[in-house]
């Protein structure tokens, strides 16, 4: 059922999972930022399994990792945060109007999108709203990057006809 490198990662994630969320929590004060960074150290070991000897003793690596990921989570912050400051006050003000039908376009994607089926609505979400890409959804949700792309390509074609009404 799984290849033997799939059974390496999971034994890695079920022994070292709770632990390192813990230290990147531990960093960050934040649930969902550590969630994700988790994942992304994970990334980081499948791509890298093959050169790591050693899984009983993988904890410093995922530390190291950890470590890094975090440093490119606050760099991307300051610099997302720079741009932000540089923008003139004026960009930045929008008229009630605006942000009412800003608001209203939102409310209709977001009805749109609960009108998906639930694994085709699960995988947007993971797509567009938490930035993962299909290889990353595959390994999440446990199913081919293929199957990703037909449910995003069935996904986002619904999303058009349903709002262009």
């Amino acid at each position: 059922m799984f290849t033997e490198k799939e059974r390496r990662l999971r034994k890695i994630i079920q022994l070292t999972r709770t632990k390192l969320y813990g230290l990147l929590h531990d960093l960050c004060r934040d649930k969902n930022l550590a969630a994700d960074m988790v994942q992304q150290v994970y990334i980081k070991v499948w791509e890298n399994l093959d050169d790591i000897d050693n899984d009983e003793k993988i904890f410093p690596l995922l530390k190291q990792y950890s470590r890094n990921i975090f440093l490119n989570e606050l760099k991307s912050r300051r610099s997302r945060q720079k741009a932000y400051d540089t923008l003139p006050v004026e960009e930045l003000d929008i008229s009630a109007e605006e942000h009412f039908l800003n608001k209203e376009q939102y409310s209709q994607i977001q009805r749109a999108i609960n009108k998906l089926p639930a694994q085709q609505q699960q995988i947007f979400r993971m797509h567009k709203e938490q930035s993962l890409s299909y290889r990353q959804i595959a390994t999440n949700l446990n199913i081919s990057t293929g199957t990703i792309e037909k449910q995003m390509n069935r996904a986002l074609k619904f999303l058009r006809t349903e709002l262009e009404e």
